[in-house]
Parts: structure tokens; sequence; C-alpha cells
């Protein structure tokens, strides 16, 4: 779920993808995002082969420049 950024316009792209930053090195497929309803994406296709810290990063695409947001999790 993307809420509006100051009341802005509902993103009009979203792209995502992770890595691992301690092994240099992201995921072997490319994860697509599709439009579920408002303010509502739906990732699918991260395959996350091995365990350790992965980095998803998150690029919005508004009006503006594209904003990238990003979140670790660890995998086991």
């Amino acid at each position: 779920v993307l809420c509006e950024k100051n009341g802005g316009a509902e993103p009009a792209s979203v792209r995502v993808d992770a890595s691992m930053p301690e092994h240099r090195h992201g995921m072997n497929y490319r994860a697509s995002v599709t439009r579920r309803g408002m303010n509502q994406h739906r990732a699918e296709g991260l395959l996350f082969h091995m365990p350790g810290r992965w980095e998803l990063s998150f690029d919005v695409q508004g009006t503006g420049p594209v904003e990238r947001l990003t979140h670790s999790v660890n995998v086991r």
C-alpha cells in the first residue's frame, strides 16, 4: 500500500528490486508490480535464492522525480 505524499496524486508507476549488499549481488529474476486498486500494488517474482540480509528497493514515480524507498529484511 502506498499513500500519496502531501496530498499528491497516486503514483504513476512502481518498481521493486532486491539485493544483498554484503554479497554484492541481486536477484536472478526481475520482479513485476501490478496495480491492485486505489494505492494498492502487488509485487511478484521476488526470489530470495539464499539466506541473509536483503535490501528491498521501491522506485515510486509520481509527478516529480522518482523517489526510492528501501527496507531491509533478513531471510533465514
